[in-house]
């Protein structure tokens, strides 16, 4: 589950608060640009329409994303779902909140075999009485060969938000890699005045938790644009990191509308 997010109390509390850690139609099947040459991989990823998904265990929901590609293991086959809002009252008030819940699969066919979950994501953002969206960003999925060992790793970058201002939104970049799994958590950066988006991406985004609390609750845009922490990288090969640390800057200001409020 997210921790809720105590720093930020006088922009982030209540938003926090509604958060958890863990349709559109389909495209049409066509080639897609998920593959990264640049991680070292430039194998062909195909998006799939649902009635193209091969038989699977299938998350609750609609679907938002599907990618099949090979490698050294066999066929992957990645999915993401989104649950439709949920209404319920809020207790002790006189409104009304919404859960939404993210679903995330992949799977892996050898050859002559059947198809075996690789790897499952579950996050939510719940109770929100707010602007809510939960998503991932549009053309972030990205899947590479960083190590060059022929097993290819999964990137996902999606955002959670229940807010009615301009606060950042929370925004998770997940790696995996078979059962291994890296990961940075942080925020959005936002617009909210005339001071250029580009401008206020940092240029270390590292880290949250090298800042003392009395600093962030007093300069809380410090918070924007940044992660906790690197430490699901120790251990991993180095290129992990650098790959990871490229792509949340690459979309950390694409703080965009994934569209789960008005399903």
């Amino acid at each position: 589950m997210q921790r809720a997010i105590r720093l930020l109390p006088a922009l982030l509390g209540f938003a926090a608060a509604c958060q958890s850690d863990p349709q559109t139609a389909p495209p049409p099947a066509a080639a897609s640009a998920d593959n990264d040459a640049a991680g070292g991989w430039a194998g062909k990823v195909d998006s799939l329409a649902a009635a193209q998904l091969p038989p699977l265990d299938k998350p609750p929901g609609q679907l938002l994303q599907a990618r099949r590609w090979r490698d050294a293991n066999g066929e992957n086959v990645l999915v993401v779902y989104r649950t439709k809002p949920v209404v319920k009252d809020l207790a002790d008030t006189d409104m009304e909140g919404r859960t939404v819940e993210l679903f995330a699969r992949q799977y892996v066919r050898a050859a002559g075999g059947q198809y075996q979950e690789l790897w499952r994501l579950q996050d939510a953002v719940r109770n929100c009485p707010f602007d809510l969206d939960l998503g991932p960003l549009p053309g972030a999925t990205r899947v590479t060969d960083l190590d060059h060992d022929g097993q290819t790793e999964t990137t996902l970058v999606y955002k959670l938000s229940c807010r009615s201002d301009v606060s950042p939104a929370d925004l998770k970049l997940i790696l995996r890699e078979g059962k291994a799994k890296y990961a940075l958590r942080g925020y959005t950066v936002v617009q909210y005045d005339s001071v250029p988006l580009t401008q206020r991406v940092p240029a270390n985004a590292c880290c949250l938790d090298t800042i003392g609390q009395a600093e962030l609750e007093e300069h809380y845009e410090l918070a924007a644009g940044r992660y906790e922490n690197e430490n699901d990288f120790r251990g991993a090969p180095r290129a992990f990191l650098g790959f990871a640390r490229a792509h949340w800057r690459r979309y950390v200001a694409r703080d965009l509308d994934t569209g789960a409020d008005a399903e």
